[in-house]
């Protein structure tokens, strides 16, 4: 898994933490967290990180796909659906009402790929995001 977390980050071109601090962040990840691994021919060839969230629309919970990331070597080989697929069924499973992430505005081939999948973009949403300095003037702030 830290191999493919480590993939993955170079793959979006950002900062990557060490392969320990990796693990380590695996082993504490937060209650709730779940990540769905697929596996082909013994390799592990994506996954999916996913946290339960509440509420939604009609006070519903849902999961945040908060990351589904298919390895170089198995992308266009239906990873990336099978791995959808399985979460919407673990969604209905555990009783939840509807399956929510984002995609970079840039990713056109991504987009293409969730709205195939059956995915609408919301345009009436934004993603925002609280970080580093802004997150620690905030917290200190009230």
């Amino acid at each position: 898994m830290a191999d493919a977390l480590i993939e993955m980050q170079a793959h979006y071109r950002v900062h990557c933490p060490t392969r320990d601090a990796i693990i380590e962040g695996l082993r504490s990840r937060p209650a709730g967290s779940r990540i769905l691994l697929a596996y082909e021919h013994d390799e592990l060839a994506g996954f999916a990180c996913f946290s339960a969230v509440y509420p939604g629309p009609g006070l519903t919970s849902g999961f945040f796909l908060k990351e589904l990331y298919v390895r170089d070597h198995w992308r266009g080989s239906g990873v990336g659906r099978k791995l959808m697929a399985r979460l919407a069924a673990i969604a209905r499973q555990d009783g939840h009402a509807r399956i929510d992430w984002t995609v970079d505005a840039d990713d056109l081939r991504l987009q293409s790929f969730y709205e195939m999948l059956g995915g609408q973009a919301l345009p009436a949403k934004r993603f925002f995001r609280l970080t580093g300095a802004e997150l620690a003037e905030l917290a200190e702030r009230f």
